[in-house]
This record gives structure tokens, C-alpha cells and sequence, in this order.
């Protein structure tokens, strides 16, 4: 198991081969292509329930969750899993 703690605290665990998956790796591209995919990648990567909860994690005061934050946050789990394993 990866334990990642994000800079603002919240906390993801994934599975250590987690980047051994195939329609993971399709999802990424997806999303290089157009971002719509967001959702599917986040899902595939996070699990339902820890999808859920980094969503509701990243809503706004207006009850809004931005694109770019998700993303974000999705860059910052995986940049964070190399560091994580160690």
C-alpha cells in the first residue's frame, strides 16, 4: 500500500502497483487529449469512495469543484507516489 499525504493534508492510499493497468494508462491519454475523461481517470486511479471524498475535499465555498484543481490534485498524487514508495 502507498500512503500519500497531499501538501493540504488530505490523505490517499493506493495500491502499490497501481500504474500497472492498462486502462489506466488509456485513461491518461484520454485525458492529454481532452479533459472531459477527468472523472474516469480520477475514479480509475482513486477507487470510488476516495474519489469521492478528494471531490468533496476540493469543493469551493460556492459548492463548486473546479476542473483545474482536480487535476491538479491528480498530479500531485502521482508526483508524490515515486516519494512514497520509498
Amino acid at each position: 500500500m502507498i500512503n500519500i499525504t497531499m501538501e493540504d493534508g488530505f490523505r490517499i492510499h493506493l495500491e502499490e502497483n497501481v500504474f500497472d493497468d492498462f486502462e489506466l494508462v488509456e485513461l491518461y491519454a484520454k485525458v492529454a487529449k481532452n479533459p472531459i475523461w477527468i472523472g474516469d481517470l480520477a475514479e480509475k486511479l482513486l477507487g470510488t469512495e476516495q474519489k469521492k471524498a478528494l471531490i468533496e475535499h476540493l469543493r469551493d465555498e460556492n459548492g463548486k469543484v473546479h476542473t483545474t484543481a482536480v487535476m491538479n490534485a491528480l498530479k500531485e498524487i502521482e508526483e508524490a507516489i515515486p516519494a512514497a514508495k520509498n
